[in-house]
């Protein structure tokens, strides 16, 4: 099982942002967000990644944003509604603890995450277009990229 499957250049500068982004906001404060409100978006960022994972099956998870040679477009479980929950789950649990322990630094590297979210969601689809064509059109005409309602 190959969980990183990274094609080119751009694919792993987008991968590396990510990864980088996240360690140093672990890092760099608590890793559990205080008060109730905050609580309740953190592990619901949580749930929904821990479905996003369940939902996408361990031999279709990819870190990097190419497709598997082997992947299968996933519409069941979270990616019935969006496109991309593992990133929005990212969002979830990141932005309270930023809020809770919140630098300059930290709000500087949420942005640059989520720039850098937006680039490779690009990418991924672009990817995707091409591994499944007229199955991922479609798919992508009626499921949010990342936020219901929203985006």
């Amino acid at each position: 099982m190959k969980l990183v499957f990274i094609t080119n250049l751009k694919a792993f500068f987008l991968f590396f942002i990510q990864y980088l982004s996240l360690v140093l906001l672990f890092i760099t404060g608590p890793l559990v967000p205080s008060g109730l409100p905050l609580l309740i978006i953190y592990f619901t960022g949580w749930i929904l990644g821990i479905w996003s994972i369940l939902a996408m099956e361990i031999g279709n998870i990819n870190a990097g944003p190419d497709p598997l040679p082997t992947s299968r477009l996933v519409k069941r479980g979270p990616y019935a509604r969006i496109r991309h929950p593992m990133y929005s789950a990212i969002l979830l649990v990141f932005t309270p603890l930023v809020i809770t322990h919140f630098s300059y630094l930290r709000i500087s590297v949420l942005v640059v995450l989520i720039i850098n979210l937006l680039f490779k969601i690009r990418y991924e689809e672009q990817q995707m277009n091409l591994s499944f064509c007229t199955k991922y059109r479609e798919y992508s005409a009626n499921t949010w990229k990342l936020i219901p309602y929203v985006l």
